[in-house]
């Protein structure tokens, strides 16, 4: 499932979503902020965007990132310097949301992560090839926003499909 910044996802086969009501005529209708969404919209669209700004409004105060590059802390600027560690080595980025599993406030994502291999990246010399790899993120969404991140790679598939 691909979805759009601060879209709803789209409709199981044979199924139609109806909206929630939205405001009286003439205002905007309200975001989508299940703890679902939340993930998606950071996780699938601001972070293969790049678009720091709007990912930092995806990202509640005291946000905490558990999975940081070295010489990090674990804040925005966390997650922030993973968006722009992989925008230097990925061009045409694109998220997919295989699974997504929610429990209360937190949200596991399966995702797969395809990509065009440009920079430098994990010591590999760009290939300029395609290539897809598949991630397991969880995260913790508070008051609309997602308060914590962790994010599990497969650091040999990686380095296997760059080097392929």
């Amino acid at each position: 499932m691909s979805v759009i910044l601060d879209q709803a996802p789209a409709a199981p086969a044979g199924r139609v979503i109806t909206p929630p009501p939205g405001p009286p005529a003439g205002g905007s209708r309200p975001v989508l902020s299940t703890p679902r969404a939340v993930a998606t919209r950071v996780h699938a669209n601001a972070m293969p965007s790049g678009a720091e700004a709007v990912l930092r409004r995806q990202l509640a105060p005291g946000f905490r990132n558990h999975d940081v590059l070295p010489g990090c802390a674990g804040g925005p600027d966390a997650l922030v310097a993973t968006m722009h560690w992989f925008h230097d080595a990925f061009d045409e980025q694109r998220v997919e949301v295989l699974h997504a599993v929610t429990e209360g406030d937190l949200v596991a994502l399966h995702v797969a992560f395809s990509a065009l291999h440009s920079g430098f990246f994990l010591g590999v010399a760009p290939s300029h090839r395609r290539f897809t790899v598949r991630e397991m993120h969880l995260v913790r969404v508070a008051d609309g926003l997602e308060a914590e991140h962790w994010v599990m790679r497969d650091q040999v598939w990686w380095e296997h499909e760059l080097r392929r």
